[in-house]
């Protein structure tokens, strides 16, 4: 408690004496008292290092907020730069503040750790940001150094007390991180607290921990800074890294904020939720609940007004900027009218917001760039390409593969990566999971590079092999119901060789050795109702071909999703005594995402296969789109012209000297121009012409016959290239095929 103490003794004392925290700026003399203010908020969040425009189709979350198909490639932060400077330059009073997770995402994190975002941020102006789990990513040592070298801004986390830096070895993150900073904007003085991550951290919760942080209970904490900033902001902005939900609690479970801008979900919560502090309810008054002195186990209650505060959320992956405009107004008058006449004003307080306003701005290709920032990135831009070959094609997808689960178990990606893990050579194991929030991006339609593979996965995770009794995948799946149950009932796992019966709601009873047994949990707990692993001798062509049939060992055979129908063979229901050998992310083997049946297991082996390496060379062994199947042997079918390949779809003939393209196309579009005598092989349109334009970027600058020679070259190019890539579709896993079904959504 000393070294807590002292903390708090310190900030305080640096706050009366020295001003620390503070942002002076122009207009500091400026006596707004009695006026009229207005304050534009620039906010950005979960930047995940999409510092260069990508290949994305929006979702359906998207599109409400304003994104638009078509308009890709999408995100980049000079993009984000152009707007978040044009925006500020409209204003009078403006700040910029950034919810963290800056890092880790993309493959520039990868090779420059850190260095690129910080500076991308610094360029960009902002004037706070919120440290997030990601920018841990590297390790405590890492961050602080990208800070101190490259932050020119303030880098804010309230509710982590750094370890005594007097112990011998203490962390250096420490130095790095202040709770709070005050900014004065034109004489409006602005406090931001900062809340960092809590819930996906879970080294901070070990003692000692690696990162050199310790967790505050975030209500506290942040009661305690809001009561010590009052005297001293008129306005008092949380920026938190905790997700929607945590910040809804924060602002009910106090009083004092104005503003609370949100990250972690990646979702934009446009227009912001006006959420009721104090209580959290539309009352006249309210209680608060807060310890007597900081990190303290007595609660003191106190009374207070119940106010409006705004909650909001700008989306993540650079693909959004928001923009908040709050007027303000600090006489009892004004305030109390803008609460139907309710006595809330109180002078300490400060100003209060009588009304709002918000924008979105998308970030697209009609998004003009910022030239500093471009000027910035150009060096990491060309490194990756000179070192990190990022451009190398790894397949085609003819379609988009999503990440995302259609009912909310299995998705086409998460299943296709399952694979990967579990019948890569020299793991080859009895199943496989990964975590559903690991896999960050979709594939999207058209050529797939190892650039993308990086975005798909940017985490340097390696699969990790290990025995685990019955008991345990009943225990570990059990957890997964419950997490899941918290998202949605939506799987934050993906399998392979399993499947899996998810109950989010009440689970009355649970299927273990082949037979339905009264639930031992409460009956409110969501669970594993059943999980298969590998096949019995049993044949079957429906669900009900499984049931009440006993396979040589004794085991009865019941449920859903019991058959697998491609197999013709009943799944083996899990047997609580039997072993079953697991693959699965080194991130989850050491308690990621709170894994601790899988944390504590002593049978662990890194292969050190990285899981992005797995799922690239699982594509690279398919086959190429129209590959036709022929008893033993396969291949694509041979051509001479075009229509040759008419009755198979829309394919047409890759001819190794014949072909051409459309000089005048924009983007550029091929054709076969003679007959090649049988040489050729049919391919899909979509992937020569796509792949051709990845080509045709060589022939920039060039004009007239050199050009058109050049584009032509490019389509002979890609339609020999389309003879090898993999085809990324059901063909090699990239279905949905209701391995995990979610009862309760």
């Amino acid at each position: 408690m000393t070294w807590v103490l002292r903390t708090f003794l310190f900030a305080l004392v640096a706050m009366l004496t020295t001003g620390i925290g503070c942002a002076p700026t122009e207009g500091t003399t400026v006596d707004l008292r009695g006026k009229r203010v207005r304050l534009t908020i620039v906010h950005t969040s979960d930047i995940h290092s999409r510092l260069f425009p990508y290949p994305y189709t929006p979702l359906t979350p998207d599109k409400a907020a304003g994104m638009q198909d078509g308009k890709g490639p999408y995100g980049g932060l000079a993009r984000m730069a152009y707007v978040a400077k044009r925006e500020r330059l409209r204003a009078d009073r403006s700040i910029h503040i950034d919810g963290g997770d800056v890092s880790q995402g993309a493959p520039i994190y990868n090779y420059f750790s850190g260095e690129a975002e910080f500076r991308a941020l610094a360029e960009m102006g902002i004037d706070a940001m919120v440290i997030a789990n990601h920018e841990f990513d590297r390790g405590a040592a890492n961050v602080t150094f990208q800070i101190q070298r490259w932050a020119t801004f303030p880098v804010l986390a309230a509710n982590y007390l750094p370890d005594d830096p007097s112990f011998p070895g203490a962390s250096p993150i420490g130095t790095a991180l202040r709770p709070y900073t005050i900014l004065n904007v034109k004489g409006l003085r602005v406090a931001v607290i900062g809340f960092g991550n809590l819930s996906t951290i879970t080294s901070l919760f070990e003692v000692p921990n690696r990162l050199g942080l310790s967790p505050w209970k975030t209500r506290d904490i942040a009661q305690f800074y809001i009561d010590l900033l009052r005297p001293q902001a008129d306005l008092i902005v949380a920026v938190t890294h905790l997700g929607l939900e945590i910040d809804e609690e924060l602002i009910k479970e106090t009083e004092g904020l104005d503003v609370v801008l949100g990250g972690h979900n990646h979702i934009v919560v446009s227009p912001p939720k006006q959420v009721w502090d104090c209580g959290g309810a539309d009352a006249l008054t309210g209680v608060v609940e807060v310890p007597s002195v900081p990190g303290g186990e007595t609660i003191v209650k106190r009374a207070c007004k119940p106010r409006r505060v705004l909650l909001m959320h700008s989306g993540a992956f650079a693909k959004f900027v928001g923009r908040l405009d709050v007027d303000l107004a600090d006489t009892a008058a004004e305030v109390n009218s803008a609460y139907e006449g309710r006595n809330v004003y109180d002078p300490v307080n400060g100003f209060e917001i009588l009304a709002h306003d918000v924008q979105v701005f998308p970030i697209d290709a009609d998004v003009p760039e910022d030239r500093q920032m471009v000027q910035l990135l150009e060096p990491y831009k060309q490194a990756l390409k000179d070192v990190g070959q990022l451009d190398l094609l790894v397949g085609y997808a003819p379609a988009d593969v999503r990440r995302t689960a259609p009912a909310g178990g299995d998705s086409q990606l998460g299943n296709l990566i399952g694979t990967s893990m579990w019948l890569r050579l020299g793991v080859q194991t009895d199943f496989a999971m990964t975590n559903t929030t690991g896999i960050r991006s979709d594939v999207t339609k058209g050529p797939v590079t190892l650039e993308q593979m990086f975005n798909v996965f940017p985490f340097d995770n390696s699969i990790t092999k290990m025995q685990v009794s019955g008991s345990e995948v009943y225990e570990m799946f059990d957890f997964v119901a419950r997490r899941s149950a918290q998202r949605g009932c939506s799987s934050q796992v993906q399998v392979a060789g399993a499947r899996l019966v998810l109950d989010c709601n009440q689970c009355d009873s649970f299927y273990r050795d082949g037979v339905t047994s009264p639930k031992a949990l409460s009956p409110t707990d969501p669970c594993a109702e059943q999980v298969f692993i590998g096949h019995t001798s049993q044949n079957c062509k429906e669900d009900r071909d499984c049931d009440a049939k006993t396979d040589p060992t004794g085991v009865k055979l019941k449920g859903r999703n019991a058959c697998d129908k491609p197999v013709g063979k009943c799944w083996s229901p899990v047997s609580t005594f039997a072993s079953y050998e697991l693959a699965t992310s080194n991130y989850l083997a050491g308690g990621g995402s709170g894994f601790r049946v899988l944390q504590r297991n002593t049978t662990q082996f890194d292969t050190k296969i990285q899981q992005r390496d797995a799922a690239a060379d699982f594509i690279r062994y398919g086959r190429p789109c129209g590959w036709q199947s022929k008893g033993g042997t396969g291949g694509l079918l041979v051509c001479s012209t075009d229509a040759d390949c008419a009755g198979i779809g829309d394919f047409v003939c890759a001819c190794p000297s014949a072909g051409g393209a459309v000089a005048s196309s924009s983007p550029l579009t091929c054709q076969t121009t003679a007959s090649c005598g049988g040489t050729g092989r049919c391919v899909l349109r979509d992937c020569r012409d796509d792949v051709a334009n990845t080509q045709a970027e060589n022939c920039k600058g060039l004009e007239g016959g050199v050009l058109a020679s050049c584009r032509a070259e490019s389509c002979i190019k890609s339609g020999e290239m389309c003879k090898q890539l993999a085809c990324i579709d059901a063909s090699i896993g990239a279905l949905v095929d209701a391995r995990q079904i979610m009862l309760g959504r």
